[in-house]
């Protein structure tokens, strides 16, 4: 009897060491399990992510609206010109468009300021190196070059420009320029722009002593951006040399 009471105090000696060393483990590890499973999804509300809604295209109060009362803030990052965009148009959106993002993100957008107008320069007497460079550095850009008697100017300077001076253009609009070629005007044809991009067109205009007039675009996505759709004269018809064709063109927004 003796025996067995010493032995069973035994045992107990032997376990009290190991409870007082793994309590302390065990109590970690439950913690850990709680903060990972219970506390942190709450914290970071995990799970409650949703696709970022799409601004892009709607107008400042209305993007502001939208993303309000989706639970979202906006700032406005940049504003730029466009020329596909009006004024107080949304151009883009951070995040992205499908982004998981969580209520309360903050938008950052940028505002389009609408298409930029610059003043045609005046460059007539101008020698066309001259004028060329003059219209490139405003901002614009040479298009076809035709020939236009007027002996009030030296031969080879130029006589005016399609627009004229003084219009207002797009940035990256076309200027179409007429130089002094004493004689009487000739006539050509109309060629075939279908199909071409945009700066084939201008240099096919050229070889035919036609210029580029009026560019429209229109939302195209099965052509590459800058192809012609459509043109004013029908290929063919015969043309006043320096005659102006207006082409709708392809976009891809």
């Amino acid at each position: 009897m003796k025996e067995k009471l010493l032995e069973y105090w035994k045992r107990r000696w032997v376990r009290w060491p190991a409870l007082i060393v793994g309590a302390p483990f065990i109590g970690g590890l439950a913690l850990i399990l709680i903060m990972d499973q219970i506390v942190m999804p709450l914290w970071t509300r995990h799970g409650s992510e949703f696709p970022a809604p799409t601004v892009v295209g709607q107008s400042l109060r209305a993007a502001q609206d939208a993303l309000g009362n989706a639970g979202f803030s906006m700032q406005i990052a940049e504003r730029r010109y466009s020329a596909d965009f009006a004024d107080g148009t949304i151009l883009e959106q951070r995040p992205s468009t499908g982004s998981l993002v969580k209520k309360g993100r903050v938008f950052s957008v940028v505002v389009s300021r609408g298409s930029e107008l610059i003043d045609v320069p005046y460059v007539r007497g101008y020698t066309l190196r001259q004028a060329e460079l003059i219209i490139s550095q405003s901002g614009l850009i040479v298009g076809g070059k035709a020939g236009e008697p007027d002996d009030s100017i030296p031969a080879g300077t130029v006589v005016r420009t399609i627009p004229s001076a003084g219009s207002r253009l797009q940035r990256g609009g076309v200027v179409n320029i007429l130089v002094n070629e004493p004689g009487d005007r000739s006539t050509t044809w109309c060629p075939n722009l279908v199909g071409t991009n945009i700066e084939e067109a201008r240099n096919i205009l050229r070889d035919r002593s036609l210029l580029v007039g009026a560019i429209d675009r229109q939302y195209d996505t099965t052509l590459l951006p800058g192809t012609i759709l459509r043109q004013s004269y029908p290929p063919g018809e015969r043309l006043d040399a320096g005659a102006e064709v207006d082409l709708v063109i392809s976009r891809d927004r």
